[in-house]
C-alpha cells in the first residue's frame, strides 16, 4: 500500500510520520483492494478550539473510496481516532460487497409458508 503524508504548512516529524505510516498500512490490511493512502495534517488557528490538529485519511482502490477525519490535541491523538474510524468503515465496506458477492437463500415461496390446511 502506498502511503503518502502531507502537512500543509509544517513539516511532519520521523517519529509521526513513522507511526502513522504503520498505523495506516495496518488498517489496509483488513481489505487487500485499497492500494493508495493519503493522510494529510492540518491545524486550526482558533485559540479557542481545545483540539486543534486535525488528521484526514483518504483511502482507495479497485473503485472504493474511504474518508475519515479527526481532531485531536496532538497529531498522533488524531490518527488515533482516525483509525478508529476508519476500521468502522472498512468493516461496512466488506460487509457490503460481501452481501453483494454471497446472496441470501431464500427458504420457500410464501405461498406454501401460509397455506391453511384443514382437518376434518
Amino acid at each position: 500500500m502506498d502511503v503518502v503524508i502531507t502537512h500543509g504548512r509544517k513539516i511532519v516529524s520521523d517519529e509521526v510520520r513513522a507511526l502513522t505510516e504503520e498505523k495506516v498500512r495496518h488498517v489496509g490490511e483488513h481489505c487487500p483492494g485499497l492500494d493508495r493512502a493519503e493522510v494529510h495534517f492540518s491545524e486550526a488557528h482558533n485559540r479557542r478550539i481545545h483540539d486543534r490538529e486535525c488528521c484526514e485519511v483518504v483511502m482507495s482502490g479497485h473503485g472504493h473510496t474511504i474518508r475519515a477525519k479527526a481532531w485531536g490535541q496532538v497529531p498522533l491523538a488524531a490518527v488515533d481516532l482516525v483509525v478508529e474510524k476508519l476500521e468502522h468503515q472498512i468493516e461496512r465496506t466488506k460487509g457490503r460487497i460481501v452481501g453483494r458477492s454471497q446472496p441470501r437463500h431464500r427458504t420457500a415461496p410464501t405461498e406454501t409458508l401460509y397455506r391453511v390446511v384443514r382437518t376434518a
